[in-house]
């Protein structure tokens, strides 16, 4: 049987295996914070009620309060759909 010089100093070739998950990262616009609450401007933040003084400035409250909890309701819905992507 035939020898190629060299074929007995050679040492096995080697086999290397290695996973890598590589999983994209979640869009900046999902990842951002969330709008603080509602405050009056020039409140002390020991304020009740973000510096209510009127029920006007409840109703400003509210209403900035509900839409920044919507904002962030469909952040954490866009997270969960680009999960299942």
């Amino acid at each position: 049987m035939p020898c190629v010089a060299g074929c007995l100093s050679s040492p096995k070739p080697k086999v290397l295996v290695q996973t890598d998950i590589i999983r994209p990262r979640v869009p900046a616009s999902l990842v951002a914070l969330c709008d603080k609450p509602w405050r009056k401007p020039g409140a002390a933040p020991s304020e009740r009620a973000g510096g209510a003084r009127k029920v006007d400035d409840l109703y400003t409250r509210g209403d900035v309060n509900e839409a920044r909890l919507v904002a962030c309701a469909a952040k954490v819905a866009g997270i969960g759909e680009w999960d299942r992507q």
